[in-house]
């Protein structure tokens, strides 16, 4: 792997490493008229280029950024990125005014993506998803992680975590699987029965995947069945992660937070018992202001979370039902307007902070020792991302010091 060296950048916007909460967030690292030198795809050297050049070992490759912003790679902790169909006929009926839950019962819904993902072979599920994580990279994503969920069943499930894993060899994203099938409850099925079959699958599944997920809300997974599945994804090595409460308030935060669960996910509705819970935790608030705007529902109070000190990571939700976006450059503007975040708070929150909620501590940050995952952007000042909204301001996505895609003229 050849050297690199970046110069002539105008601005590297960076959280500092390290864990932080509060109003330390918004305490970014600046450097102006800066450079980066990259060595074996880790940062060896951050700051003024003649400070950095007196680390240069040799003739790295050089990379002219003519004055534009850098900050690091997005880290995307939560999306559904695998899976087959379309919904876009749901997304017409939600906006003739029929509820998620109306077009549910309907057949709609989880378990519409379901059918259309059994029925498609593993090579159209890769070649599916292939064509997303492109579509990811070139807005600045260059972490990922990916659920199963739209299975349901022994087959489908491995068939999804399958194509996980051979993507992880195949295309430049670092990617990480989650085993979701507790998800839903499969069409004609008894729940008791199905979650038999969940933990039946777990031993065998437990390989393929990092994580644990449970879809804990009203209608779908009571809180015993959850911890029920989560404990068993843990005996074999799947760390614990919860959707809850994104329509209604059983008592998941609380079970997640008992368990260490690595992450809580949704969070839209929320009580101060549980801002507090999460804030005297170690369990990362995901929020996903994607489905907030897509559903119309209400946005988890972000502001209140950070506040208390819990830590926040913002992701996509990338799903077909409910946040059919990719763009966390967008969300970054939805976290500013609708969930009352500073932009710098934003930018920790889709970078340092979704690394965290990954467990990779040495992504998220432009700093010496950091993985080499940088973005390019076609402005001098970060703050557009959030400021100039609907935009892609990615030009040059460095993954592990290397060039992996760059806006041609």
């Amino acid at each position: 792997m050849s050297n690199l060296l970046i110069q002539n950048i105008s601005q590297i916007a960076t959280p500092k490493p390290g864990v932080y909460r509060g109003k330390e967030l918004r305490e970014l690292t600046v450097h102006k008229s800066a450079a980066v030198y990259i060595v074996d795809g880790v940062i060896k050297a951050v700051g003024l280029l003649s400070d950095v050049l007196e680390k240069v070992d040799g003739h790295p490759d050089i990379l002219d950024a003519e004055g534009k912003a850098a900050i690091p790679g997005f880290v995307d902790s939560h999306s559904h990125l695998v899976f087959s169909g379309n919904r876009a006929d749901e997304f017409a009926m939600r906006s003739a005014g029929i509820s998620y839950e109306e077009i549910a019962e309907q057949g709609g819904g989880i378990v519409s993506t379901v059918e259309a993902t059994r029925k498609a072979s593993k090579e159209e599920l890769k070649n599916l998803a292939r064509i997303r994580l492109q579509k990811a990279l070139k807005q600045g994503i260059t972490t990922m992680e990916i659920k199963s969920g739209y299975g349901l069943d022994r087959e489908t499930e491995r068939k999804m975590l399958e194509v996980v894993n051979e993507l992880k060899c195949e295309q430049p994203i670092e990617l990480a699987a989650t085993f979701l099938g507790a998800h839903a409850v499969p069409k004609n099925s008894a729940k008791e029965e199905y979650l038999k079959e969940i933990l039946d699958m777990i031993p065998e599944i437990a390989e393929m995947a990092d994580y644990c997920d449970v879809f804990c809300e009203k209608g779908y997974f009571t809180v015993d069945e959850s911890r029920n599945v989560l404990e068993k994804g843990f005996e074999y090595g799947l760390k614990p992660r919860l959707h809850t409460n994104q329509f209604n308030d059983i008592g998941g935060v609380e079970m997640a937070v008992q368990l260490g669960a690595v992450s809580v996910d949704h969070l839209e509705v929320l009580s101060d018992e549980d801002v507090e819970r999460l804030a005297a935790s170690e369990t990362i608030a995901t929020v996903l202001p994607g489905v907030s705007y897509f559903l119309n529902i209400p946005y988890s109070p972000a502001r209140k979370l950070l506040d208390a000190g819990a830590l926040v990571a913002l992701a996509t939700d990338f799903n077909p039902g409910s946040s059919m976006t990719i763009s966390m450059q967008l969300l970054m503007s939805m976290a500013c307007t609708k969930m009352g975040m500073s932009v710098e708070e934003a930018l920790c929150c889709a970078t340092q902070n979704g690394a965290k909620a990954l467990e990779k501590n040495k992504l998220g940050c432009i700093s010496p020792g950091f993985q080499a995952d940088i973005l390019l952007l076609d402005t001098d000042n970060f703050k557009n991302l959030a400021y100039f909204f609907g935009e892609n301001h990615v030009h040059t996505v460095i993954k592990k010091g290397k060039v992996e895609w760059e806006l041609r003229a």
